[in-house]
């Protein structure tokens, strides 16, 4: 996908013009013969399966393959059944509302989760939907001096409206905190990491329109796949991750480099959660492949739509989160504003 394009559709997601967006495909799907990897993602993203399959004569294996997984009236068959352990962790909105999208992702593999909570925040007879699954529950430890040193070093950002906020968001301590505890969480519970053919990190709310088609495709010890939807700044997304187990043992105690390194100040001045994690793969040797899986965050205004009329951003959640972090920095460290 040239990068006009790109950009084409990043500002007209970013608007809410999702319509117009449309009518940029169908027009695009009606004057070329081939599209290519980037463009098929893009149209199958915003007009759903069904138009594309009708629509786009020729067609690669993987753009076969991918109009078959996101067909939510087909359940594709993988080729090579897996041991998957997922790990679970974050804030347990929606879940209730996912589970059905993550045991079709997985359809046709042996997989047990793993899950972290805070004390109290997650109900058993949510997780019990997921059938196989083990919990570990914490006390939220107090970050304070983690965030102090952020701010300290990186500083506030702020917006045109006055509302301030810091360029690390606090949030980012108890999130890889947690990551940390779902994957040590395996041995925990009697098991051992290196008995899984892969392991998976994931959050609560993640939505799947798509299904996981790449069994075939061997990783290396040191090569990590994500779901390039959430991508930004520069950066990975954080929602997903998968990988074999030593692998995705250094990817999970991102937490560890966060709290040393990055406090260092030596790392990008873009601070954003994306560009971060970019940091910590490149600071760990961690080669990332990127693939679209149709990964959705399931926000509550959400609950509701068909797969594929969920969004991709809701400009109402950033709204919400930014006015809640100016409220926190306010109060917890009033030097700072």
């Amino acid at each position: 996908m040239k990068s006009l394009e790109k950009k084409l559709f990043e500002k007209l997601a970013k608007k809410g013009w999702f319509t117009l967006a449309k009518i940029v495909c169908r027009f695009q799907l009606f004057s070329k013969k081939h599209l290519s990897e980037k463009q098929f993602d893009q149209y199958l993203t915003t007009l759903g399966p069904r138009e594309v399959t009708l629509k786009l004569k020729n067609k690669t294996e993987r753009q076969k393959r991918k109009l078959t997984s996101f067909n939510q009236d087909n359940l594709r068959k993988p080729t090579k059944k897996l041991k998957i352990a997922i790990l679970l962790s974050g804030q347990p909105r929606s879940l209730e509302n996912c589970i059905d999208s993550l045991q079709r992702f997985f359809y046709g593999h042996d997989v047990s989760y793993f899950c972290h909570s805070w004390q109290g925040q997650v109900l058993p007879k949510q997780l019990a939907l997921l059938g196989k699954y083990q919990l570990v529950e914490t006390e939220s430890p107090d970050f304070s001096e983690y965030e102090y040193e952020a701010i300290k070093t990186f500083g506030i950002k702020k917006f045109g409206d006055g509302t301030k906020v810091p360029y690390v968001s606090p949030n980012v301590f108890p999130m890889w905190f947690g990551v940390q505890k779902a994957f040590q969480s395996i041995e925990e519970h009697n098991q051992k990491a290196d008995d899984f053919d892969l392991i998976c990190r994931m959050r609560y709310d993640n939505f799947w329109i798509g299904q996981f088609d790449c069994e075939d495709k061997i990783l290396a010890e040191n090569e990590v796949m994500i779901d390039h939807n959430y991508n930004g700044y520069g950066g990975y997304g954080d929602q997903f991750a998968i990988g074999k187990p030593q692998t995705m043992k250094i990817y999970c105690n991102l937490y560890d480099w966060l709290v040393t390194e990055f406090l260092k100040g030596e790392s990008s001045e873009r601070c954003f959660p994306e560009v971060m994690l970019k940091d910590y793969m490149t600071f760990s040797g961690l080669k990332v492949i990127q693939e679209n899986f149709g990964l959705r965050l399931l926000r509550p205004e959400f609950v509701g739509l068909s797969a594929h009329k969920i969004p991709l951003r809701s400009h109402k959640a950033s709204s919400e989160r930014n006015a809640n972090m100016a409220k926190y920095l306010a109060e917890k460290y009033p030097e700072f504003v």
